[in-house]
């Protein structure tokens, strides 16, 4: 185990590792931290495309307006109004929505829109979704008659349903702050795996490697401790800073941190199985340096790591579906809101597939180059 251990020291003796692995991932708990409890004291700017127009939805606007301040846009306006800070989140009330409530078919979702962390719109969107499930109860006892519907929906207005948004909210914008901490560690998690893998191209360029093999090391058994060594380093990184999260800010990151290391540490393996393969196909270190900008970067922003994916285009958010960041992302957020590992086992197995097609892909590019 000389090499892995020898690994390690490299890897912890440089600054910029230690920096990547530790530093960023706390910078951005605290900032977000910072900036959702600026939040919970701000009036939220709400904006609003209603596609519906009609007196239910007139009704939801009124109650929103208790949130904060509504602005009606179009959907058009959303990502740049979000992106400027214009308003904090948008919500988009589909055509269908009053007709499918009012004969009990399901109704066309409302859809939301916000950055992560950055506002406290979680209790918007819960003030949103229990509106409309109350809605949906009041028309079935209703029986299609639309008086005794709007008389059922101003006896529940007068309920004390405030009370119950400002109980909840604090618990969602908790685990929404904690999911957006978590996109920076896995961002970290990404540079970091494939900056370490470079150290197997150092060994060749430095003729470390072939004075390894001289001595009767196996190339097998050299890449079997490298890897292992880029592994243990991320499980060193995923539990430091989710103990710092739980224990030193006490952050919402669900009923199971065990659950969450996982996600993240299979994560992990799937980082430096790209950090492996990226290096396997790289001629010489400036290459190498020069595609971990060129893959890593994309693979992080369209993973959802620093905004939500809602916010990008559909043709972007199709093309996300094809990196391991977001199936990291979705897994994660599942898992803060009390999931299990059960039920983020689509998630796992597809993070798993990417593991297994960057190690792929690295095997065979060493057998070409081998031939």
């Amino acid at each position: 185990m000389t090499i892995f251990f020898n690994n390690l020291k490299r890897i912890f003796r440089k600054k910029t590792n230690l920096i990547i692995m530790f530093v960023v991932p706390i910078v951005a708990i605290v900032l977000i931290i910072k900036m959702m409890s600026a939040s919970t004291t701000a009036n939220l700017n709400i904006g609003l495309v209603d596609n519906s127009n009609t007196k239910l939805t007139a009704i939801l606007k009124q109650s929103l307006e208790k949130q904060g301040t509504i602005t009606v846009i179009s959907k058009s306006q959303i990502k740049d109004m979000i992106i400027n800070q214009t308003i904090d989140t948008a919500i988009v009330i589909p055509k269908d929505y009053t007709s499918d409530i009012l004969s009990q078919k399901d109704s066309s979702k409302i859809q939301m829109y916000s950055i992560k962390g950055t506002s406290n719109a979680s209790s918007v969107q819960y003030f949103v979704n229990s509106f409309t499930d109350a809605a949906k109860n009041i028309a079935k006892a209703s029986n299609g008659d639309n008086t005794k519907f709007y008389n059922g929906l101003k006896d529940y207005q007068k309920g004390d349903f405030s009370r119950e948004v400002k109980y909840t909210d604090g618990k969602m914008d908790s685990q929404e702050a904690s999911s957006s901490t978590l996109g920076y560690l896995i961002m970290s998690m990404v540079y970091l795996s494939t900056m370490v893998t470079t150290l197997i191209l150092k060994d060749k360029e430095y003729g470390v490697y072939n004075r390894l093999f001289a001595s009767g090391v196996k190339s097998g058994k050299y890449m079997l401790e490298c890897i292992l060594s880029f592994i243990i380093v991320m499980v060193i990184q995923i539990t430091a800073i989710l103990s710092i999260m739980k224990y030193g800010f006490h952050s919402a990151i669900g009923p199971s941190i065990f659950n969450l290391f996982v996600v993240l540490a299979l994560f992990g393996v799937a980082s430096v199985a790209l950090g492996v393969a990226i290096c396997s196909n790289a001629k010489n270190l400036n290459q190498a340096n020069a595609t971990i900008g060129l893959v890593a970067t994309p693979i992080v922003m369209l993973g959802g790591c620093f905004w939500p994916r809602e916010i990008m285009g559909s043709t972007l958010q199709n093309i996300s579906n094809f990196v391991p960041t977001t199936w990291a992302m979705d897994a994660v957020s599942k898992v803060i809101s009390g999931s299990s590992l059960m039920d983020v086992s689509k998630q796992l197995g597809i993070i798993l597939l990417f593991a297994v097609i960057f190690f792929v892909i690295s095997i065979v590019r060493k057998v070409d180059v081998a031939n």
